[in-house]
Order: structure tokens, then C-alpha cells, then sequence
């Protein structure tokens, strides 16, 4: 008869903090679907284990010593590939955003680590943490630019009056894998592509404008975090901020942003729903 525990997904726990560790250890270990076959206190210790063990996926650290979040990444991604969901602290925001450059570089998803009093932000960090992992465990790896490449969606130009047509938009969703597909996507528009791109990738508040400065040091089209009440121009990129759904509406000849905190769907805010629908 086969074990409860073999028929779990094993995953490796790597962070500088035995504290953190314990503490996802504990969330992983407490789940149907996981369990902890092993923790790891910095980079190389982490590659060692992941020889030695074969986790089928990897929790990651951003920030460690020795040898940083960045770095055991790539060297996973390079050696030995397999879903890694990287665990950090509040955005450092910029371009050179170490989460953003994590997504770009391979890892599937991020969870923000507790932060606080511990003990009020553990079970909210619990359930996010183990839909990372259920979501990573659906991704090949071998494909995954084609899987996380988002979807584009292009409307027709609407008639205005007096003849003329309302400039073109062309709308993107992306969610686990997204911020490395948009890294390839974004950048590949031409300057002059003469229609407006919104995107909405799920992301909690903060990454979505590092996101945002990262994709638009890479790209020959202006990109930005969107704003409420923002005019829609041809030839940049809004991205929907974290938290927040995105639409556009239209004001006499114009079109704008439209931001709203409401409820989630399918269980993310931002979604794809509103803006499409819009």
C-alpha cells in the first residue's frame, strides 16, 4: 500500500533564516498535496541538495548569503530544471527589481514572505504560498515561453463620430510565467506599432511598477504602471497595477484608465475579465 506522504510532491526549502525555514517548512508539511524533503541555508548548500535529493520543486530565497537567490537560480535553470518559486520581502522596486530579474530568469511564481506580526500574517501567506506550488506543478518547463506567452487580443477600431476611428489596443494577460514571457514580448513591439498595449499580469502591489520599470528599460515603447483617469495613447504600454482590476472607458473622444478594488476573480486582482470585457 502506498504511503500517504509518497503520493505528496516533495519540495526543497532554501533560505538564510532558520526561522523562515521553519515556518514554510511547517506550511508545506501541513498540506495534502507537499512535503519538505529537505531545507537548505544558502545557495550551494541548495545545489548540493538538489543533486542529492531531486526535490520537484524548489522554494528559493531571494536575498542569502554566499550565494544569492539570483545566482542558485541560474544555475538551476541551466543544470538542472524544475519549478522554483522564489520567497521575498516587499518590492525594492527599479528596474534591477531582484524579484523581477527572478521571473525574468526562470522562476514560476513568488510569495512575498510574512512580514509583521507573524503569527496574524502566517495563514494568509499559507494558502498564496501553496497555490505558487499547485500552480508550478502545471507548467513544462520545456515550453514554458509558449506556455506563459501571453494571450493578444486585438478589438477592431470603433467608429467615432465625424468618421474617424479610435486608436487601436491590443490587450495582454499573463499569470504564472508571465513576467519572463512579457520580457520576450514587450520588448519585440516597434516603436511605431501606432496602438496601445494593456496588460494585466496577477502581481501583488509594489511588483507591478518595478515589473512595469523593468519591461520598459528593455523595450522601445514607453511602459508605465497604470493610473486612474489616464489617457490611452498609441504606442505604450499600461500595465494594471497589483490589486487592482484595469478597464477602459471611454470619455467623448477619448479613452482612459479605469482602476477599481473590486472583488477578485477566479481568485486574482488583477484580472483578465475586466479589462477584455471592457
Amino acid at each position: 500500500m502506498t504511503s500517504s506522504s509518497s503520493r505528496r510532491h516533495t519540495v526543497l526549502v532554501v533560505d538564510d533564516s532558520a526561522f523562515m525555514r521553519k515556518v514554510v517548512t511547517e506550511i508545506i508539511d501541513g498540506s495534502e498535496s507537499f512535503r519538505v524533503i529537505g531545507t537548505a541555508r544558502n545557495g550551494h548548500d541548495a545545489l548540493r541538495q538538489i543533486h542529492a535529493l531531486d526535490p520537484e520543486i524548489v522554494t528559493l530565497d531571494v536575498e542569502m548569503p554566499e550565494l544569492d537567490g539570483l545566482q542558485t537560480l541560474g544555475y538551476i535553470m541551466s543544470e538542472t530544471p524544475r519549478p522554483v518559486v522564489m520567497l521575498s520581502a516587499a518590492a525594492r522596486g527599479g528596474k534591477d527589481d531582484p524579484t523581477i530579474r527572478a521571473l525574468e530568469l526562470g522562476a514560476l511564481d513568488f510569495v512575498r514572505k510574512p512580514s509583521g506580526p507573524i503569527s496574524l500574517d502566517i495563514n494568509s501567506v499559507a494558502e498564496v504560498l501553496l497555490e505558487a506550488l499547485r500552480a508550478a506543478l502545471q507548467v513544462n518547463l520545456g515550453g514554458v515561453g509558449m506556455l506563459a506567452r501571453p494571450r493578444f487580443f486585438t478589438h477592431a477600431p470603433v467608429a467615432r463620430s465625424g468618421g474617424r476611428s479610435a486608436p487601436r489596443a491590443v490587450a495582454i494577460a499573463s499569470s504564472t510565467g508571465g513576467p519572463r514571457a512579457l520580457a520576450e514580448v514587450v520588448p519585440a513591439i516597434p516603436a511605431d506599432t501606432d496602438a496601445a498595449i494593456l496588460i494585466v499580469q496577477h502581481m501583488p502591489k509594489g511588483f507591478t511598477r518595478a515589473l512595469a520599470q523593468r519591461l520598459d528599460s528593455l523595450s522601445p515603447i514607453t511602459v508605465t504602471e497604470a493610473q486612474q483617469g489616464e489617457l490611452v495613447e498609441p504606442n505604450r504600454a499600461y500595465l494594471a497595477p497589483g490589486g487592482l482590476h484595469m478597464r477602459v472607458v471611454r470619455e467623448g473622444d477619448q479613452v482612459r484608465i479605469a482602476l477599481d478594488d473590486s472583488p477578485t476573480i477566479h481568485g486574482v486582482r488583477p484580472a483578465a475579465d475586466p479589462l477584455f470585457r471592457s
